[in-house]
This record gives C-alpha cells, structure tokens and sequence, in this order.
C-alpha cells in the first residue's frame, strides 16, 4: 500500500512525524520515483479508466446525451437547457469524482450543445432580422462568415471555461482543436491546396510547441501536465504529418504511392518523425506516419516483385497482408528497442535540452 501525500499530513497533524521528516519523506518518494522512471523507462502513461466504474458512468452520459438531443430538437433553448445539465453533471462525476473517461464525454458534449445553441440562435428569423442584421451578419447570418467565426470562437471559449474549471487535460485538445478549425473556415475557401497544407502544418507546430511545453516542464511526467502534452501531441502528430507529406510529396497519400521519389521523400520523413518521437519520448509522431509507412512498404513489393506468383489476381492480397505483416514487424521492434535507440539518441542531444527531456537510464 502506497502512502499518500494526504496521509503524511495526516500524520503530521496527529503528531506521528513532524514536517521536516513528512517533507524528507515526500522528497525522498519522488526521487525514487524519478529514478525508478530513468531505469525502466517511460511508457507514456495518461489516466484513461480507474475503474469499470468509470465505463459504467460514460455508458449512463452517451445514453443520456443521446435522449437530450432528441429533445433538445432544433430549439436554441433546448441546447442552453442541455448544456447546463452537462456542466451540472461535470460538477459531480469530474469535479467531486475525479472520474476521466466520463470527463471527456462531458467536455465534448458540453462544447457540441453550445456550438449547436449557437448555430440555430444565428438561424432565428427574429434573432437574426433584429441583432444580426444590425450588426452586419447579411442574411441568413449563420452562413456568414462573422457569425461562423464568432461561433467557433464561443465554442471554443466553453472548452477554456470547462478546463479551467475542472482541469481536465483533454480539454485542452478540444481548445487546440477549435482554434485550427477557425482558422482553417476563415482560410480554407479563398486559398490553393498548398497554402492549406501549409497553414495546417503552421497549426500542427504550434500545438506541438504548446505539447512541448507541457512535456519540458515536466521531464519525468509525474503530474497532470503530463496528460496535458499527451492530449496536444495527439491532435499536433496528424496536422504535422498530413500537411507535411502533402507539401513535401503531393502525389503521394496513406492509401498507395505511383512513383518513386514521393517513395524516397516520405520513407525519409517517417524516418525523421520517427527519430523526433523517440527523442521527445512521445508515439504519437510515429503512430500518424504509419499509414504512409505502409504505403512506401507496399510499393516496394509491388515493384521488386518479391515473393510475388504469376497469378496477378492474387497479388492485391499478397501485397496487402506482407505489408500489415513488415509494418506490424517493425512497430512491435521499434516498441520493444524504444529505450535502446533513445539512450544513443540522447547523447547527440545538447546538455541543456536532454535535462529537459524525459531521462534514460545510462
């Protein structure tokens, strides 16, 4: 049984120890922990479930999520009324709970019904004859371009309220997430497909620095900043993936490759991606470049002709299965040698950067 740091205090105040040993304890406990973490390795643990209390919880939020919205109809009102009782809920199952897997249904379902209440506010014929066109939304203000970005930007001021209230790390993604998506309606429909890649890899950065900081002010990832970077790195590694291969290679995609310098260009990438995800400790990088990884891996025996029969028919399969076979191989080496190729990795890495990241073992 582990010692909290809740019973130190307890022990303290019945006079058990005094502060200075409940203070040596608490030091002593986290640099084991610190060293425990060097030597075994990080595995990039988040709080997902304590429990199947917490499933049976998110089970009782979808269906009644699912009732509401019914309800709720096409009705301004009737999503307000929702989303209060969503933020009621949160009051109870994350801020007294703590419960996380039925936190993240509550933070997606309170931004979905402010967005939705929004959305049919701006479609009101008396709401919109009396506000919206005074305040030069045009007509049908919801189709305007004002009125969307003030929708996302309400949007998104919900997901920043309903973190700062509960400090739930994934509200974080959902905050991240809505800025690109504003960013990307207010740009998207005047803008060539380079410069779309381009702004959406400008995005995938800028949430993965905010990742980063997150993971450096927390090396050995034993707070709730830790979850934070988990959450930002999962929305930044697609944004940067995608955008990047598009821009660096637009005639390849995850699904098959026609030439061979996309081939060349993107095994490259993935090799750098995978580089920086060992580097930084953080999978998400490498696990959004699987699908081009496959791609190259399939062009290759397709065009060496390795191991294929004459019997073209076949060779859709055969090429399918040998590459989940090679890609399925190399994922399951590259998880068990993760903390051999970061040690050599590590020690390329300038002194006051590796401090900064998570440590290995020596």
């Amino acid at each position: 049984m582990m010692l909290q740091t809740e019973d130190l205090d307890a022990a303290v105040a019945q006079g058990i120890l005094t502060e200075a040993q409940a203070t040596g304890l608490r030091d002593f406990a986290v640099q084991r922990e610190k060293a425990r973490i060097a030597a075994l390795g990080h595995e990039e643990r988040f709080r997902f479930m304590r429990g199947f209390n917490d499933f049976f919880f998110a089970v009782g939020v979808i269906l009644l999520a699912g009732g509401m919205t019914f309800f709720a109809g096409s009705t301004t009102i009737g999503h307000l009324i929702a989303a209060a009782i969503i933020w009621a809920l949160a009051e109870l199952l994350v801020g007294r709970l703590r419960l996380v897997l039925p936190g993240i249904l509550l933070a997606v379902l309170f931004v979905a019904f402010v967005y939705a209440a929004l959305s049919f506010a701006l479609w009101t014929p008396p709401f919109h004859a009396n506000a919206l066109t005074a305040l030069g939304f045009g007509p049908y203000g919801v189709s305007s371009p004002m009125a969307k970005e003030a929708r996302n930007l309400i949007a998104i001021l919900a997901a920043v309220m309903f973190y700062v209230r509960f400090r739930l790390p994934f509200a974080l993604l959902l905050i991240a997430g809505g800025f690109v998506f504003a960013v990307m309606t207010a740009v998207v429909p005047d803008a060539r497909p380079w410069m779309v890649s381009a702004l959406l890899l400008v995005c995938g950065l800028g949430v993965f620095l905010a990742a980063m900081s997150f993971d450096f002010s927390d090396p050995e990832r034993m707070t709730r900043r830790a979850d934070c970077a988990f959450w930002l790195h999962l929305l930044a590694a697609p944004l940067i993936v995608h955008s990047l291969v598009s821009l660096v290679a637009p005639t390849a995609n995850a699904y098959a490759m026609t030439s061979e310098l996309p081939v060349l260009i993107v095994a490259l990438m993935v090799l750098l991606l995978a580089i920086v995800a060992v580097l930084i400790d953080r999978r998400a990088l490498f696990v959004s470049a699987l699908g081009y990884l496959g791609a190259v891996i399939a062009y290759t025996i397709h065009n060496t002709g390795f191991g294929l029969t004459d019997n073209t028919s076949d060779n859709g399969a055969y090429v399918f299965s040998a590459t989940l076979l090679i890609l399925g191989a190399l994922v399951l080496a590259l998880g068990v040698g993760w903390l051999s190729l970061r040690r050599p990795l590590m020690s390329l890495v300038p002194a006051g950067l590796a401090r900064r990241l998570p440590p290995v073992s020596a």
